[in-house]
């Protein structure tokens, strides 16, 4: 693929460019805008240091879940295959980590992972 002046590569090498620029524009825009927003809180007497621990726990809470459901379908997954998948997870009531299996006892009529 040669990438000259007239050539498709070119124009959509700079087609790139250009959306890549636009969006560090639109980036620098909210750094703008968020560092507004901080400080009308600040005015407003909240301390936004906090507030932006908070954010990040909610953040990473989200991205938690959304780890949690994928972990939860690969195991129903492998189950629903025959696979066998051991799992480290954390125990909530304890804090321990439980190795949890998808192997299921066929003699056994409750669900695998009660």
């Amino acid at each position: 693929m040669s990438t000259g002046i007239n050539t498709d590569a070119g124009e959509k090498l700079r087609a790139y460019a250009d959306r890549m620029e636009r969006l560090m524009e639109e980036i620098d825009g909210l750094k703008d805008d968020l560092k507004d927003l901080k400080g009308q809180a600040k005015n407003d007497g909240f301390n936004v240091q906090a507030l932006t621990r908070l954010i990040m726990i909610r953040r990473d809470k989200r991205r938690f879940e959304v780890e949690a459901e994928l972990l939860n379908d690969l195991l129903l997954y492998a189950h629903a295959t025959g696979i066998p998948l051991d799992v480290i997870s954390p125990s909530v009531e304890s804090g321990e980590e439980v190795v949890r299996s998808s192997k299921v006892d066929p003699a056994a009529e409750s669900a695998p992972f009660d």
